[in-house]
C-alpha cells in the first residue's frame, strides 16, 4: 500500500451547503477500515465544522482556519500554528466598513469585494499578512500559512510523509495542499484552474466525487499513478540523452559489479536523489562505509550494534533518514540481525509506507546464499529495496528470484546479468551492442520488460569517503588485501585492513619493505584498490624519494594513512 492518508477539503468537496451526505460518511468510514488515515483540511473556523459535522472522529486530525489551527479529534487538543493579528487590526477593518467579518484563533475572514480595503489596512499596520481567496471568500493569514503548511504539521504529528498522501479539493486555497501531496484530485465542481493542475479529475461533484476517489483508492491504491514521470526514480540518462528511470515504488533492484567498479558512487547518487525528493531512506551498512552521510542519522559504531528499536525510533520521524552500521557485528551474526531489523522495517512500512527505500549494501553479508529465513520474505516485503553486492552468486536465491531490476556496473555487464538470469531461471535476454564509450556506463535489465538498456548513471554530488571505516579496521575481501611477498616471494603476509598493513609493515624486514616501495606497489594499491588517488599520489612521492631510509618511509606512509583514514567516531 502506497497511499496511507486522504486529505480532504470540506466546503465544495466533502460538503454541500455545509453538510456531508451519509453516503460520503459511509465511504470515509470504509476507507478508515482499510487502516488508512483521514485528515480534514478546511478554511473554516473549527467551531462551525464541529457543529455541522457530527462525525469528526472519523478524522485523525482537522486542519482549520486554512492551515493556522490543528485539532486532534480523539483528544480534543488544539494547536495554534500561527500568531493572531492584533485586535486593533480587526477593529480598523470594521471601522473602514468591512462587514461579514469573522475571526478565529488566527484567521480573519471576509468576502469580496473587501480584499482591497483589507490590503490597505494590512499596509497601514505594517503586518506580515497575506490574502488567500476561496472562491468569493477572502482570508487574511500570516505569510507562509496555508493548507499545505497546516497539513505538513498534521502529517508530522501522525508520522506520515506527503509522498503517501492523496489530497482532494475544489478551490484556489486547496492548490497549495494538493501540490504538496503525491496525488492531487479535483472533484467535478472544482474551478477550471484546480482541475488543470490535478492528477485526477473526478467525474462527480462534491461528496459523490470523493466517494468515487475512495473507491479507486480501496480497489487499487491508485496504482495507475505510479507510472507518472514524477513518481519514477531517474537514475541516469540513455545513450540519446533521455532520462533513464525505474519505478519509484513497489520494485526491488539488484546492483552488481566487481569490487571498486562504482557501485558505491551509484548508491550515494541515489541517496542524494531520494533526499532531494523528500523520500525517506534507510541504509543497511555492513561495513561502516556510510557514516557521515549528509542529512542522515548514523546508528552503530565499531564497538556497538544499534538496537532495532533505536532504528525504528529514528525512522518514526518521516523527515529523518537512517544509516544502520553493522560494523560492530561479527559477520556470522549479521544475517540474524538483519532478519530482525528487516521484520521491524516491514512492520513500519505496513503502517506508514516508510522508509520509501531501503538500501542494503554488501547484501551477501545480510542475506547470504544459504540463509534459510530469507525464503520466508515475501515479494511485497522486498519491494522498494536496493541490494548492492559484488558477489551476486553469494546472495540468497530467494532474494534474487524476487528482484525486478538488475543494474550491472561490471567490466562485462552482460555476463553479470546472464549469470543472474541463470540463477533466477529467466531466459537470457538479447543484449544491445555495447557503446564505444559511455561515461559512468551501466546496463539495466528489467524482469518485466526483458530488454536491457545501456545508460550513463548519475554521479554523486558529494565527495563521500566511502570504505573509510571498513578499510581501516574491517576485513577486506582476500582479493583486495595487500600481500607482502618480498623480492624472492618467500613471504605471503596478507593485511586484512589498513591497521594490519601498518602493523605488518613495521614487522617485515627492510629488503621486503624496500622491494615493494621501489616497485610502487603501495601507491598502486591505494590507487587501484582503495580508490584514493590523492593518497596514492602522496605515497608515490615518498616512494620516489631515494634518500629515505626504510624506517623513515614506513613512518611517513603510516602517517599518511592515519591522517586520511583513521576513524573519528
Amino acid at each position: 500500500m502506497q497511499y496511507h492518508v486522504l486529505a480532504a477539503d470540506y466546503d465544495g468537496t466533502l460538503a454541500r451547503d455545509g453538510y456531508v451526505a451519509e453516503s460520503t460518511v459511509d465511504s470515509l468510514r470504509r476507507l478508515r477500515e482499510t487502516g488508512r488515515k483521514l485528515i480534514l483540511v478546511t478554511g473554516r473556523r473549527l467551531e462551525p465544522v464541529l457543529e455541522l459535522f457530527p462525525h469528526v472522529s472519523l478524522f485523525d486530525r482537522i486542519v482549520a482556519e486554512n492551515g493556522a489551527l490543528l485539532f486532534d479529534s480523539s483528544s480534543g487538543e488544539e494547536t495554534q500554528l500561527a500568531e493572531a493579528p492584533p485586535a486593533e487590526f480587526v477593529h480598523a477593518l470594521r471601522e473602514r466598513g468591512v462587514s461579514r467579518l469573522e475571526t478565529g484563533r488566527c484567521i480573519v475572514a471576509t468576502w469580496q469585494p473587501f480584499e482591497t480595503i483589507s490590503l490597505e489596512v494590512i499596509h497601514e499596520f505594517g503586518l506580515d499578512l497575506q490574502i488567500i481567496f476561496n472562491k468569493d471568500a477572502v482570508m487574511l493569514l500570516p505569510s507562509g500559512v496555508n493548507k499545505a503548511s497546516g497539513l505538513a504539521k498534521a502529517l508530522h504529528q501522525l508520522g506520515f510523509s506527503p509522498h503517501n498522501v492523496v489530497a482532494v479539493g475544489d478551490a484556489e486555497n486547496d492548490v497549495a495542499m494538493m501540490r504538496s501531496c503525491s496525488v492531487a484530485a479535483a472533484v467535478d465542481n472544482a474551478l477550471p484552474s484546480v482541475k488543470e493542475m490535478a492528477d485526477i479529475v473526478l467525474t462527480k461533484p462534491r461528496g459523490a466525487g470523493v466517494e468515487e476517489l475512495i473507491e479507486r483508492i480501496i480497489e487499487g491504491d491508485l496504482a495507475e499513478m505510479r507510472e507518472r514521470a514524477d513518481q519514477r526514480l531517474t537514475i541516469g540518462s540513455t545513450l540519446d540523452g533521455r532520462p533513464f528511470a525505474i519505478p519509484g515504488h513497489n520494485q526491488s533492484v539488484l546492483v552488481t559489479g566487481g569490487p571498486g567498479g562504482g557501485k558505491s558512487k551509484f548508491a550515494i547518487s541515489v541517496l542524494e536523489l531520494l533526499s532531494q525528493r523528500g523520500q525517506q531512506f534507510c541504509v543497511i551498512d555492513p561495513e561502516g562505509d556510510y557514516q557521515g552521510l549528509e542529512e542522515s542519522i548514523t546508528l552503530g559504531t565499531a564497538e556497538r550494534a544499534p538496537d532495532v528499536e533505536e532504528v525504528i525510533g529514528v525512522l518514526e520521524q518521516p523527515d529523518d533518514h537512517c544509516v544502520v552500521s553493522f560494523f560492530g557485528i561479527e559477520k556470522q551474526d549479521r544475517p540474524e540481525y538483519f532478519n530482525k531489523l528487516f521484520r521491524a522495517l516491514a512492520e513500519l512500512r505496513s503502517r506508514t509506507g516508510r522508509p520509501h527505500w531501503i538500501i542494503v549494501d554488501e547484501a551477501h553479508y545480510a542475506a547470504p546464499k544459504d540463509w534459510q529465513p530469507a525464503t520466508m520474505w515475501s515479494g511485497d516485503e522486498l519491494s522498494g529495496i536496493i541490494f548492492i553486492t559484488a558477489y551476486h552468486d553469494e546472495i540468497s536465491p530467494a532474494v534474487l528470484n524476487r528482484v525486478d531490476w538488475i543494474i550491472s556496473i561490471a567490466k562485462e555487464p552482460q555476463s553479470a546479468i546472464e549469470a543472474c538470469c541463470e540463477i533466477m531461471g529467466e531466459s537470457v535476454p538479447e543484449f544491445p551492442p555495447s557503446p564505444e564509450f559511455l561515461e559512468h556506463g551501466a546496463l539495466a535489465w528489467s524482469r518485466e520488460i526483458n530488454r536491457p538498456t545501456w545508460f550513463s548513471r548519475l554521479a554523486p554530488n558529494g565527495n563521500s569517503q566511502r570504505h573509510q571505516h571498513s578499510y581501516y579496521e574491517g576485513d577486506m575481501d582476500a582479493a583486495l588485501q595487500f600481500v607482502f611477498r618480498g623480492p624472492e616471494e618467500k613471504l605471503s603476509l596478507a593485511s586484512a585492513n589498513l591497521k594490519e598493513f601498518i602493523k605488518t609493515a613495521e614487522g617485515v624486514d627492510d629488503d621486503t619493505w624496500t622491494y615493494h616501495l621501489r616497485r610502487h606497489d603501495y601507491s598502486n594499491w591505494f590507487r587501484e584498490i582503495i580508490k584514493d588517488n590523492e593518497l596514492a599520489a602522496a605515497i608515490e612521492d615518498i616512494e620516489r624519494t631515494q634518500d629515505h631510509s626504510p624506517e623513515v618511509s614506513r613512518e611517513l606512509i603510516a602517517n599518511q594513512i592515519h591522517d586520511r583514514f583513521k576513524p573519528r567516531w
